[in-house]
């Protein structure tokens, strides 16, 4: 059981001084504070819990009642009216509103000059989510599970002649057979040259002997992402490709015994650009090393050049580095995991070293 109301108190620590009340908008926010999961809805957090409202209409009145047990609900389409309302019969002056994830016409509504300010502050719940509670573990790790194991049995029957949207399809229905709500987000299969491409989507290009086949994917339960990449050669593995691969498996590698608690996160970037860097590869590499994963598939903490947050035990975080070169494919291994006082533990295991199947 999710103890909603504590989360709700975390922020309000935060809002000390700052503001007196927040509110939010967009789905993820509201489902990490109060637990709701539909898809229209508003949150107003207060500076107590009695304070606390959470705002949707006639549709989810018993999802509501159901998954948000700890706070009022008040069902009725008006949020900006009824927000209003809440915030000036309390004499509220200050409302707090994560800048990140409001859009302009959204704060427009919401502003009232004359009667309360709005205090922007960005990624506002960043401090709280990116540490993860022992039931967000739980969700985070049955995803990278079912996701591990769909992707291990698929990468056994890839053979000649499959096309990449085919195995997408082939994933998705591995996830669903296992367990998950769905897909983390769309997968990635990118095969031959098509591998060069980071976010590639799969077409119905057919798979030959010789290719690499990056396939990135995840699994979704509960609200809670997985996110797992892994690179395998069709029949035959060119001295070039061995090459990148064991660049881009020992760079992984040492992100992943970076990733402690305590680490500043460019830190862990530059472990792995390093040993790309140095094999002159280093303008092949073209994206950040990792990022959190929780109710996002991209929240903070990012990996990545110039970030100066501390990680923290408890974060689920990604190690991808990869090597693209344009015109004849790429390399990209990725697993989730969690950072811990010591070595971070994987929590989407299976083999790094070279694959060959069929």
């Amino acid at each position: 059981m999710v103890d909603y109301s504590s989360r709700r108190d975390a922020l309000r620590k935060i809002l000390i001084n700052k503001a007196e009340s927040a509110v939010f908008l967009d789905p993820v926010s509201i489902r990490y504070l109060s637990g709701f999961s539909g898809s229209n809805a508003a949150l107003l957090v207060g500076q107590d819990n009695y304070l606390d409202v959470l705002l949707t209409d006639s549709r989810y009145t018993q999802r509501a009642k159901a998954e948000s047990p700890d706070i009022e609900v008040q069902i009725d389409r008006e949020f900006t009216k009824q927000i209003h309302k809440q915030l000036e019969s309390k004499s509220i002056k200050k409302i707090a509103i994560d800048s990140t994830r409001m859009n302009i016409s959204q704060g427009e509504a919401l502003s009232n000059k004359d009667t309360f300010e709005l205090v922007k502050m960005r990624e506002l719940l960043a401090p709280l989510r990116s540490v993860k509670d022992e039931y967000e573990i739980k969700q985070i790790k049955k995803a990278c599970a079912i996701t591990a194991d769909t992707l291990w049995f698929l990468i056994n029957d890839l053979r000649p002649g499959m096309n990449e949207k085919q195995i997408s399809n082939l994933l998705q229905e591995g996830f669903l057979k296992r367990g998950a709500d769905g897909l983390a987000f769309a997968s990635i299969v990118a095969s031959g040259q098509n591998s060069a491409t980071p976010h590639h989507e799969p077409t119905k290009r057919i798979l030959e002997r010789g290719d690499m086949v990056t396939i990135d994917c995840g699994a979704l339960v509960n609200g809670y992402h997985a996110d797992m990449t892994r690179t395998v050669f069709i029949g035959t593995c060119a001295d070039w490709q061995k090459d990148i691969y064991d660049l881009v498996m020992k760079a992984q590698e040492a992100g992943r015994k970076k990733l402690t608690a305590g680490v500043i996160a460019e830190e862990v970037d530059e472990a792995t650009r390093k040993i790309i860097r140095d094999a002159n590869y280093g303008e092949f590499f073209v994206h950040g090393t990792g990022h959190g994963v929780g109710l996002e598939i991209h929240e903070p903490v990012f990996i990545a050049k110039d970030v100066k947050t501390k990680l923290s035990s408890g974060s689920c975080i990604t190690v991808e580095p990869g090597i693209y070169l344009p015109g004849k494919g790429g390399v990209r291994i990725e697993d989730t995991c969690l950072v811990t006082e010591a070595e971070a533990e994987v929590l989407t295991p299976g083999s790094h070293e070279i694959i060959c199947v069929a």
